[in-house]
């Protein structure tokens, strides 16, 4: 499921959020998954585990100023973390808007029905200090922000990106994003060998919606990294159909992401498979059943399954 998505945009499509005052409103997510992975060398391993802890409080401080803090726990990261506080400044009304604060920035949309994110977000999937200005309407969405990076001499607001959206009245929506340096910006990047240089990337992506058929893709490119003189870049393609399954709402998903060019990253799969669905369990809530297929560079596969439980309020 795409996780690059702000406090604020979660909290204005979270049915479940309430308010313990007028200003204030509260949301969040768990998700509980039961997993089983069978690896090529005969490798079994099984856990059942929280896969996801989020808590939301977004605050109206006046007409002009809004708040919001996301603390969250990932189990691949294993650790409980503030992944965003920010505030987002400018009128209801108004086309524009200022945020400033830890955010998550606009270089990946992930866009996806399935469970398992696409193989960018392994390396990719961060929320760092920013100052961006938006600019909205019904059909485009433009931002420009500058980003927080760690290079040798220290913290420096030198990295700028671009992203920009485009939703026609026929269901089509397309992007573009672009960053100037991603070896320098604080997450899983920050770690490869030989980004010692600035490493720009860019990315476009589409949406098309039909009835209850929505497909998804989308394209992330960087530059040179050296010393491996190699340019990874990232595809993600995703189908997703709402359907009744047993009598209640559900989703049928299949999605598909590929790296090129990455095979020196430890760990990182070539392909990624996943293939799927939903079913509600009443409002707010919902069990997913997911078959997954990983292809590393050295042609080993692992074939992993996940059932989730996954509540929203």
């Amino acid at each position: 499921m795409a996780k690059q998505e702000t406090v604020l945009a979660k909290q204005e499509t979270s049915s479940g959020a309430g308010g313990f005052a007028d200003n204030v409103s509260v949301s969040g997510e768990i998700a509980l998954l039961a997993q089983q992975i069978e690896a090529d060398d005969g490798t079994s391993t099984g856990d059942v585990l929280v896969d996801t802890f989020e808590l939301a409080i977004e605050a109206d401080i006046n007409e002009n100023v809004k708040v919001a803090t996301l603390i969250e726990y990932l189990a691949a990261d294993e650790k409980l973390d503030l992944a965003e506080a920010y505030a987002v400044i400018g009128a209801e009304d108004s086309p524009v808007h200022l945020t400033v604060g830890k955010a998550a920035h606009p270089l990946l949309v992930g866009d996806s029905a399935a469970f398992t994110d696409p193989i960018a977000f392994d390396l990719y999937d961060a929320k760092e200090g920013l100052a961006m200005v938006s600019y909205s309407n019904e059909m485009v969405n433009v931002d420009a922000y500058v980003l927080n990076t760690s290079g040798e001499t220290g913290e420096a607001l030198d990295t700028l990106g671009l992203n920009l959206g485009v939703t026609l009245e026929n269901g089509v929506s397309f992007g573009a994003g672009y960053i100037t340096n991603t070896a320098d910006v604080a997450g899983p990047f920050a770690d490869l060998d030989g980004m010692t240089e600035k490493v720009d990337a860019w990315r476009a992506n589409a949406l098309f919606e039909t009835g209850n058929l929505s497909l998804f893709a989308e394209y992330i490119q960087l530059g040179e990294i050296n010393p491996a003189g190699e340019e990874p870049s990232f595809l993600h393609l995703g189908a997703g159909y709402d359907t009744q399954i047993f009598g209640a709402d559900g989703n049928l998903f299949l999605g598909y992401s590929e790296s090129d060019e990455a095979n020196y990253i430890d760990e990182l799969p070539e392909t990624r498979t996943a293939l799927g669905l939903s079913r509600s369990l009443g409002e707010n809530a919902s069990v997913v059943t997911e078959y997954v297929r990983e292809e590393s560079y050295s042609n080993e596969d692992t074939d992993i399954l996940n059932v989730a439980i996954v509540t929203e309020f």
